[in-house]
């Protein structure tokens, strides 16, 4: 299977990984938006959790991850709920990990399952996604899935360029396997994208306002019946559908949007990065530079 990733480029996937991005429960994130409802307020923002899922893996790959590995990386989104972190908005939760509550049940899928069985791999594997360390590592240093999303999200919302994207990942590097950067100019750079991906956009005011917007009304049709919580299994164009049966949901938000939200707030997680760096064959973080 050949698949071109629209910041990595074009690569050559290994029959195991083929026929997990076949199955149901993979290919249903290709309708989970990677920044949940903003499409809704700007349709260009329109990349996706099957996207990033994959560019994970791609990026593992290229550091030199094993196979096992690599399949973490793919399959780490795949509890993600409609939306992505709408539903941890709806039901107040401060550390945005519904969906990882939810992983563990999901790796149980069948056709997912099936698969693995027949490549001798156990679900079980893959249960504790943070032994792999080039995949997750905790904040405030580097990951897979914190660089492909923050690259990812700023080259679709059009802040950097495939130049810059190709010239980064240059800069990537490997220690136990964990991923360290191989000079200050990386480490200043990435952290630079981060900290504007966080402020100019998660904490923008059409990022902020859409999801206060779809939190109202989601909780509002959570209490009529509208819709049930398990309906955040599906993808963000069923729950839109279910939605629409009563009401047309683009008027409910044009309307809600002309209203003014003032008195409303949205609490999001705050990130903040610091880097870790190759100097003179130590490592040190970005802020222990002198």
């Amino acid at each position: 299977m050949r698949y071109t990733d629209n910041i990595y480029g074009e690569f050559e996937l290994p029959g195991v990984i083929e026929d997990l991005i076949k199955t149901k429960v993979f290919q249903r994130l290709k309708k989970i938006h990677q920044g949940g409802a903003v499409f809704l307020a700007d349709p260009g923002i329109n990349h996706t959790r099957f996207e990033h899922a994959i560019g994970v893996m791609l990026l593992i790959r290229k550091l030199g991850g094993r196979i096992e590995e690599q399949i973490a990386g793919l399959l780490h989104d795949i509890s993600h709920t409609a939306f992505s972190h709408l539903i941890d908005y709806v039901l107040d939760i401060e550390g945005e990990d519904y969906h990882e509550k939810r992983y563990a049940e999901v790796l149980k899928d069948a056709e997912l399952n099936a698969v693995l069985h027949h490549y001798q791999m156990d679900s079980a594997t893959f249960t504790d996604v943070e032994k792999f360390k080039l995949l997750e590592y905790p904040l405030p240093s580097l990951s897979a899935d914190r660089i492909d999303y923050t690259l990812r999200d700023m080259f679709q919302i059009g802040k950097i360029s495939l130049d810059e994207i190709s010239w980064f990942i240059q800069g990537l590097d490997t220690v136990d396997n964990r991923i360290v950067l191989k000079s200050e100019t990386y480490a200043r750079w990435f952290q630079a994208q981060y900290n504007d991906l966080t402020t100019g956009y998660f904490e923008s005011r059409q990022n902020i306002t859409i999801h206060i917007i779809m939190k109202e009304i989601v909780k509002d049709c959570l209490e009529k019946g509208i819709i049930e919580e398990k309906d955040f299994f599906g993808d963000d164009f069923y729950l839109i559908d279910k939605i629409n049966r009563q009401f047309d949901l683009m008027q409910r938000i044009a309307a809600m949007s002309a209203q003014g939200l003032q008195h409303k707030q949205l609490h999001t997680k705050k990130r903040t990065v610091d880097p870790e760096i190759l100097v003179r064959g130590s490592i040190l973080k970005l802020s222990e530079v002198r």
